[in-house]
């Protein structure tokens, strides 16, 4: 069962700008180690922490100036100046009030109950519980924006990563009113757990809203009601909402929503991809295994083969030599492109491999651009790590007869050829 997303149901107390920060850096989170190193860690590597009982940390690094040239209708301001006036204010606010139980029953579904034990909290029942979220905050001279967060935030990121709870970026930018941020967020979640119609009680939504002394009667009105109407003008979520009463006098205790998502339009489905977890792990999969049909043609290539390949890489993104893959004609020709990426990657006279790549390509599909968008490329190894687990497991299933030329756990290598030899 999927535990709702704490990070996004915490209470908030945050301006519509430090939403925005706060929203990016979390779908740009990755996993680091304590060790002084700042190893980056798979989702293997967090299984072996578990294991040991170790404590990590989750870090975001953001460019600014490439946030102001992806959204620069939203970034106009003195980028510095801007952010660090943002950035003051989110220190002063990096405190969740967080309903404890739920938060335990997160963190042991996750297998991270031991961070509580090593924390020592008390026995006895837990009324109110805070976490502090943000462990640093650094803005460079390059402009790149550093989050460090704090290991009791980093298991709940990990939820985030394995489940997607990502919300429309773009969509999120139209919203003016920071109410309407706050519930769009929230029911990209519920939408998520597969939840089109759920109630909330009138003081979870205050809490969850930041508003203290005010009448449901006025939440609903001013809040509440605004809020829906300015979701369901600017983005795809069609919701209902109506308020729940009680007692003689019809007393407003809470709120039932009905969340539906409109289909985007026909050539913008490829962003579906850059949000939907599962939507995007069907697509790599059924890519990787025709590409490993094409590349079987001339030499026997298994997917999961494909995928170590891809992992290997230190230079150059997965999803960014899955889209040079792509351009490739079939067979022979695609064989030798997949070398010529490992080429690229290992040879370290080029500064830039990815746009090295980019440019060797004449004629770009647009339909394989969203290859590109970070989310995607912070998304592909995680997605390629479970699919290895899954072919791995498949093979142990059903292994096959070994060749007269292959030795045990032999892995046959693939032959490199000469990258310089011509670009498409």
């Amino acid at each position: 069962m999927r535990e709702p997303n704490l990070l996004i149901e915490a209470k908030q107390k945050m301006t519509r700008e430090e939403l925005l920060v706060w929203s990016w850096c979390l779908v740009n989170a990755r996993f680091w180690t304590t060790d002084g190193k700042g190893r980056e860690l798979t989702l293997e590597d967090l299984e072996e922490i578990k294991k040991k009982q170790e404590i990590f940390y989750a870090v975001s690094i953001v460019s600014l100036p490439e946030l102001k040239k992806r959204f620069p209708d939203y970034f106009t301001k003195d980028r510095v100046k801007y952010w660090r006036e943002i950035l003051k204010g989110l220190e002063k606010k990096i405190g969740f009030e967080v309903n404890y139980e739920q938060y335990k029953r997160v963190l042991e579904d996750l297998g991270f109950a031991y961070i509580l034990e090593k924390l020592e909290l008390p026995k006895e029942k837990v009324k109110y519980y805070g976490i502090s979220t943000i462990f640093s905050v650094a803005l460079t001279e390059s402009e790149n924006l550093h989050v460090v967060y704090t290991p009791l935030v980093a298991p709940l990121l990990v939820l985030i990563k394995k489940w997607f709870t990502i919300y429309n970026f773009e969509e999120v930018l139209k919203l003016n009113s920071k109410a309407a941020i706050v519930l769009y967020r929230l029911f990209k979640e519920k939408l998520g757990l597969k939840q089109n119609e759920f109630e909330i009680k009138a003081e979870d939504l205050k809490e969850l809203l930041d508003l203290k002394r005010i009448e449901p009667r006025i939440l609903k009105r001013d809040y509440i009601e605004p809020a829906v109407k300015e979701i369901n003008e600017k983005t795809r979520l069609k919701v209902e909402a109506e308020p729940v009463r009680r007692g003689r006098g019809g007393k407003i205790v809470g709120f039932r929503f009905r969340v539906e998502e409109e289909p985007r339009l026909e050539e913008a489905t490829t962003k579906d991809l850059v949000e939907n977890f599962d939507v995007l792990k069907k697509w790599f999969k059924k890519t990787i295994e025709q590409l490993a049909e094409e590349l079987s043609i001339h030499k026997q290539v298994s997917p999961a083969e494909i995928a170590r390949s891809l992992l290997s890489l230190e230079r150059v993104n997965p999803a960014v030599a899955i889209w040079f893959l792509l351009h490739y004609p079939k067979s022979e020709a695609k064989l030798y492109a997949l070398e010529h990426i490992k080429w690229v990657d290992s040879h370290r006279k080029l500064e830039l491999p990815e746009r090295y790549l980019k440019h060797a390509i004449q004629t770009p599909k647009k339909e394989l651009q969203f290859l590109w968008d970070q989310r995607v490329k912070h998304a592909v190894a995680p997605i390629l790590e479970e699919l290895l687990k899954e072919w791995n497991a498949g093979q142990e299933q059903e292994p096959e007869e070994p060749k007269p030329s292959e030795t045990e756990n032999e892995q046959e290598e693939i032959e490199i050829r000469n990258p310089d030899a011509g670009h498409i």
